[in-house]
């Protein structure tokens, strides 16, 4: 039987596999729920946020190429085409249950797999960097150079990592562009700290300016998830309704019209689930809600039972700042041993070069760190590494607050 081959864009779009990675799993919910053959479902969805998937009369013509799509929106995709050509359901239930019991072990693991990789990460990416410059900065100079690039690459690796191991479709639906204009805030504060001569005035300009992006991503975050709680209620009410579930969901005043369920509001799952329940309700098949409800909910389990297990990090950011703020303090406090240590100290290989540079380079140093430990939480816990601003004043903030009392702590070490 020929497969489709590809939608007439060709050409690789890294955004474009992301969203399919994201969306093959809601889009074969969706085709599981609904009563019609899939590509017919797939034509009346295609324009509620489908729109970059190939045109179903070229799937099943099989004149539609795949190319940037993934792997997983592939199959889901020529399951549809094998039903549509075969006109029984089977084919579909069978290739989509293929694809859910993959997506069931993916869940089985991930929580333990998003454990280590923090782990992993924010260690490699922190206190790892903080321990070689550390010593590198009694050795000589290139210490402001190693840290930034050590901070850089635990920074690249942190985003990199949080999008491989997370599973993708889980994520929280990345938010408008717009939300990260407040950020632009850091740069008018970081002149005023600097003005005022405060103390690592680009970290603690971080933590400030990105205060008001933290809030919004924190309260678009909950939305989110609220709204999946309230698209479970939907369906479990429609589920367990006697005759038409139109009725009871606006008895139970959760819509006014068929149509709320197209709201662009409803986004990933949520999405699934009401685009599931809107093509029930307008072809019936009430049936298939029973499955679907089983679907989402254990989708719903396992993403409020991964971010209450990694709750937690939050709590190793702040130790990890502590750390790092920690070491670069008492580093360079030690300076103060290598004053006056004239030839004797330069036969051992100790200068206080590197000290030097350390201290006027431990700004940015500590500023690139901060992203870093907020890039990895996010990634994480979100799934989405570019949701780091709302964990960035918590990271900034530690990082800093660590530097200052430390600064002023660790000369008493070396009296």
């Amino acid at each position: 039987m020929a497969k489709p081959r590809g939608s007439k864009k060709g050409g690789f779009s890294l955004g474009r596999w992301f969203r399919s990675e994201a969306d093959a799993v809601p889009l074969a919910l969706v085709m599981l729920s609904s009563p019609q053959l899939p590509l017919t479902t797939l034509k009346e969805v295609r324009n509620l946020g489908f729109d970059y998937l190939p045109d179903p009369e070229e799937l099943a013509a099989g004149d539609a190429k795949l190319d940037g799509l993934s792997d997983r929106m592939r199959k889901v995709l020529e399951a549809a085409v094998a039903t549509q050509r075969s006109g029984s359901r089977a084919a579909l239930d069978e290739r989509l249950r293929d694809v859910l019991a993959e997506l069931r072990t993916t869940l089985e693991t991930a929580d333990y797999n998003i454990s280590n990789l923090y782990s992993l990460v924010s260690t490699f990416t922190s206190t790892v960097p903080a321990t070689i410059v550390a010593t590198m900065a009694l050795i000589g100079g290139g210490v402001a150079t190693t840290a930034l690039a050590l901070a850089a690459v635990g920074l690249v690796l942190a985003i990199v990592a949080g999008l491989v191991i997370y599973p993708f479709e889980f994520g929280v639906p990345t938010p408008p562009w717009k939300t990260y204009l407040p950020l632009l805030s850091a740069l008018p504060i970081y002149l005023l700290l600097w003005w005022l001569k405060v103390e690592a005035p680009l970290t603690l300009a971080l933590a400030l300016g990105s205060i008001p992006t933290s809030i919004i991503h924190f309260w678009w975050t909950r939305n989110e998830l609220r709204k999946l709680d309230k698209a479970r209620d939907m369906l479990r009410i429609a589920a367990r309704s006697v005759g038409n579930p139109y009725h009871a969901l606006v008895r139970e005043k959760l819509i006014n019209d068929p149509e709320d369920l197209l709201s662009p509001e409803w986004r990933g799952f949520a999405r699934a689930t009401t685009l599931g329940l809107w093509q029930v309700l307008l072809h019936g098949g009430y049936e298939n809600l029973r499955r679907l409800e089983e679907y989402i909910s254990q989708i719903l389990e396992f993403v409020k039972r991964l971010r209450s297990k990694t709750r937690v990090f939050l709590l190793y950011a702040v130790v990890e700042a502590a750390i790092v703020g920690a070491i670069y303090a008492v580093v360079v406090a030690s300076g103060a041993l290598l004053q006056g240590g004239g030839e004797w100290m330069a036969r051992t290989g100790i200068t206080g070069a590197g000290i030097q540079e350390l201290r006027e380079w431990i700004d940015p140093i500590l500023a690139v760190t901060s992203l870093t430990l907020a890039a990895a939480t996010a990634g994480a816990r979100e799934g989405r590494p570019h949701l780091l601003p709302q964990y960035l004043p918590l990271c900034a903030g530690s990082v800093w607050l660590s530097w200052v009392l430390a600064a002023a702590w660790a000369p008493t070490l070396f009296k």
